[in-house]
C-alpha cells in the first residue's frame, strides 16, 4: 500500500512539474534529421515547419542554420531552445503572413537572427507569449543600407528579405521577455525597436498584459514602438513590469526616428520609458509629434533627453505636443510633459520638472493603487476640490512636502517623516497617522486648482501646528 501510495506521489510531482510531461510531440531541433513529419509539423534541413493544428514542444540548441516556421494557427512551447548563427535576413522563428502563434516559454531560450532578420518575426501575424520561463530575442545587425531587425517584430524594410518592416501583432501576457533591435555593425539608413518595427517599420499592435518585459532599440529606433523611421503603431499596458528605452532619435515608447509616437493607452503595471538622446520618454521620435496617449492607472516613469518625457520628440524642429488623457489612478513621474491642456487631466497623480519629478500634483479623485513615497525633494499638492485615498493596508509615506487643499482620505498609513500642510478637516479616516504633526494652513486656502504654497518664513507664520494627536501613532479600532 505504500509503495502504491509513493508512485501516485512521484506521478503527480512529475505531472505538475513544467515541462516534466507533454501531451503532443516533442521535437529536438538539434537531433532532427532527415524529412521527418509529425502530427502537424515537417522537418526538411534546415527549417522545421509548423503547420496549423499543431502542438508541439521544441527543444535543443543550434547554431547551423536551421530555423522555425509557423503557418496558421499553432502551439509552440519553447523548453531551453537557443538557435543562433543564421545568415542574413533570417529569422529563429518566422510567423509567415497569417500565422497565430501561442508561445509557451519553459526554461531559458534564446533566439537570434541574421543580419537585417527579427529575433521573433511577427510582420502580418500574430503572436501570443504565455508561460514562466524566459525569451531573449535579438535582432539581426543591420548590413549597411539594410538596416536592422527587431527583437520580437518586423524584419528590416529595407533588406528585400522575407516579410517587410511593420510589426504585425504582439500579445506578452507573462514570462520574462528580454528584447533587442539589432546592433549597428555600419551607418543604416535606420534601425531597429527592440518590440515592433524592423528598421523604417511602424509599430504594429502590441499588448502586454503581464511578465518582466525589456525592451531597448537599436540606433534611432523606439524600445518599443516603431523602428527607425516607423512611427509608434498602436501600444497598450495592462500590467506586468516593463522597461523600455530607445536610442538616439527613437522614444522609449513610441516613434522611431522622424515618425510620431501613435496611440499608447497604459492601465497599468510598472512602467519605465527612457528615451534616445533626442526621442521622447513616451510619444515621438527625432522632429516628432507625440501621438494620442492614455494614461488610467499602474506607476509610470518617462524620462526624456531633449525629447520631453512625454509628448514630442526633440530635434531642430520638435515635434507636436500630441496629447496626454489622464482619466484613472494612474501615478505618473515625468520629466517634461509637452501637453499644457489642463482640461485632459481629469484623473490621476503627476510628477513632473526634471530628472528628480520635484513637482507633483493630484488630480481629479484618486485611490491609490500601491504604496506611495513622496521622495525628500518632492512636493504633493491636492488643490482644492481634488481628493487622494488611502485605502486600507497601503501607505501614504511623506518625506517631502505635502500641501492639502482638497482632501485626503486615509483608510490606511500616512508616515509622515517629512512636512503636510492641511486645511482644517482635509484629513478624514480611520487610518493610522505616524510622525510629524500637520499643520493647519490658512481659512482661505488657494482656489480651485491653484498651485502649492510656499514653505518660508512668510508662510511659517500663518500655520498653526495641529492638536498633538496626530503627531502620535494613531491605531484603527
Amino acid at each position: 500500500m505504500k509503495k502504491k501510495i509513493c508512485l501516485l506521489f512521484l506521478l503527480f510531482i512529475a505531472c505538475m512539474t513544467p515541462g516534466a510531461a507533454w501531451a503532443g510531440d516533442t521535437v529536438n531541433i538539434e537531433d532532427v534529421s532527415g524529412s521527418t513529419t509529425g502530427d502537424n509539423w515537417r522537418f526538411i534541413e534546415p527549417i522545421l515547419t509548423v503547420e496549423a493544428g499543431a502542438d508541439i514542444e521544441i527543444i535543443g540548441t543550434v547554431n547551423n542554420g536551421r530555423r522555425i516556421e509557423v503557418n496558421g494557427a499553432a502551439k509552440i512551447t519553447l523548453n531551453g531552445v537557443s538557435i543562433t548563427g543564421l545568415d542574413a535576413e533570417l529569422s529563429p522563428l518566422l510567423l509567415n503572413d497569417g500565422a497565430n502563434l501561442t508561445l509557451t516559454l519553459v526554461g531559458t531560450n534564446t533566439l537570434t537572427a541574421g543580419i537585417g532578420g527579427a529575433g521573433i518575426q511577427t510582420t502580418d501575424a500574430k503572436l501570443t507569449i504565455n508561460g514562466q520561463g524566459s525569451l531573449k530575442a535579438t535582432g539581426g545587425a543591420n548590413g549597411g543600407a539594410n538596416g536592422g531587425g527587431a527583437g520580437i517584430g518586423g524584419n528590416s524594410i529595407f533588406s528585400g528579405g522575407n516579410g517587410g518592416g511593420n510589426g504585425g501583432t504582439i500579445i506578452i501576457n507573462s514570462g520574462t521577455v528580454t528584447a533587442k533591435g539589432g546592433p549597428i555593425f555600419s551607418a543604416p539608413p535606420s534601425n531597429a525597436a527592440g518590440i515592433g518595427g524592423g528598421g523604417g517599420g511602424n509599430g504594429g499592435t502590441i499588448i502586454i498584459k503581464g511578465g518582466t518585459v525589456t525592451a531597448t532599440g537599436s540606433n534611432d529606433a523606439a524600445g518599443i514602438g516603431g523602428g527607425g523611421g516607423g512611427n509608434g503603431g498602436t501600444i497598450t499596458i495592462k500590467g506586468g513590469t516593463v522597461k523600455a528605452t530607445g536610442i538616439g532619435g527613437g522614444a522609449g515608447i513610441g516613434g522611431g526616428s522622424n515618425s510620431g509616437g501613435g496611440t499608447i493607452n497604459i492601465s497599468g503595471g510598472e512602467v519605465t520609458a527612457t528615451g534616445g538622446a533626442v526621442g521622447a520618454g513616451i510619444g515621438g521620435g527625432i522632429n516628432s509629434g507625440g501621438g494620442t496617449i492614455t494614461i488610467s492607472g499602474g506607476t509610470v516613469k518617462a524620462k526624456g533627453n531633449s525629447g520631453a518625457g512625454i509628448g514630442g520628440g526633440g530635434g531642430s524642429t520638435p515635434g507636436a505636443p500630441g496629447t496626454l488623457d489622464m482619466n484613472g489612478n494612474g501615478v505618473v513621474y515625468a520629466t517634461s510633459v509637452s501637453d499644457t491642456n489642463p482640461s485632459r487631466k481629469k484623473q490621476g497623480i503627476l510628477f513632473t520638472g526634471g530628472d528628480n519629478f520635484p513637482t507633483g500634483t493630484v488630480y481629479g479623485n484618486v485611490t491609490l493603487q500601491n504604496d506611495l513615497t513622496v521622495d525628500e525633494d518632492q512636493t504633493l499638492t491636492v488643490p482644492k476640490g481634488a481628493s487622494l485615498t488611502v485605502p486600507d493596508d497601503l501607505e501614504l509615506i511623506n518625506e517631502g512636502t505635502i500641501t492639502n487643499y482638497g482632501t485626503i482620505n486615509n483608510y490606511g498609513t500616512i508616515e509622515n517623516d517629512g512636512t503636510i500642510y492641511s486645511r482644517r478637516g482635509g484629513i478624514t479616516g480611520d487610518g493610522e497617522f505616524i510622525g510629524n504633526p500637520v499643520e493647519y494652513l490658512p481659512d482661505d486656502p488657494t482656489p480651485t486648482g491653484g498651485g502649492g504654497c510656499g514653505t518660508g518664513a512668510g508662510m511659517a507664520g500663518a500655520l498653526i501646528p495641529v492638536l498633538a494627536l496626530w503627531g502620535t501613532r494613531r491605531r484603527r479600532e
